[in-house]
């Protein structure tokens, strides 16, 4: 595995290219986000998806969140309600992974057959810089149903197989993104992580 370090505030150019060349030959890459380190491939590579499940040991059943570089990137991969779009504009890019609608573009593979899709836009300059060139998969940089390590050491232990690793130092959080369902009305938490509570808030405002 290959292991560079990086300054999340100044990302090297030159470590981010390399881990897009890596991804866009279906490899895949441990990267630091906004919370804890994600597990990355070219989200619309089918083949590098199913490897991705086989190193994080993941049910197919279960679906795989992505991530964008930009908001405006969201209605190109799902389709947002118009409130929808309010509410992602008021909390993202954040810590918050939002559940839509999704649309033709995204593979089958990534949502585990279901008309829905979980979308990030993380507040890392790191994982704008990844996305930038196309979709990368969002989920944590772990086995399925083990608690991710504390540490990039750790990390790399329990996902030997990636391909590289970025190192920007401890996770941001040890919480995951919060997920929230937009395609439902009022919207519902999934999942409360990193950032629920102040998403409550928000909408409540």
């Amino acid at each position: 595995m290959i292991i560079r370090k990086i300054k999340r505030d100044r990302p090297s150019r030159t470590v981010i290219d390399e881990a897009i060349g890596i991804m866009r030959d279906g490899g895949v890459v441990i990267y630091p986000t906004d919370t804890i380190y994600g597990l990355g491939v070219n989200a619309l590579d089918d083949r590098a998806v199913k490897r991705l499940f086989r190193i994080k040991g993941r049910d197919p059943d279960k679906p795989v969140s992505i991530c964008l570089a930009d908001v405006r990137e969201i209605p190109e991969f799902s389709r947002p309600s118009p409130r929808a779009m309010e509410i992602i504009e008021r909390i993202l890019p954040g810590p918050y992974t939002v559940v839509l609608e999704k649309n033709d573009r995204i593979p089958d593979i990534l949502t585990a057959g279901s008309m829905k899709v979980g979308l990030r836009v993380p507040d890392e300059k790191v994982c704008t810089l990844l996305s930038a060139e196309f979709p990368v998969t969002s989920t944590s940089a772990n086995i399925s149903g083990k608690p991710q390590g504390a540490s990039l050491d750790e990390i790399i232990r329990d996902i030997p197989d990636a391909d590289m690793a970025i190192d920007g130092g401890a996770p941001a959080s040890m919480e995951p993104s919060t997920v929230i369902d937009l395609t439902v009305h009022p919207p519902r938490i999934v999942r409360m992580g990193r950032g629920g509570t102040e998403f409550l808030k928000d909408i409540m405002d």
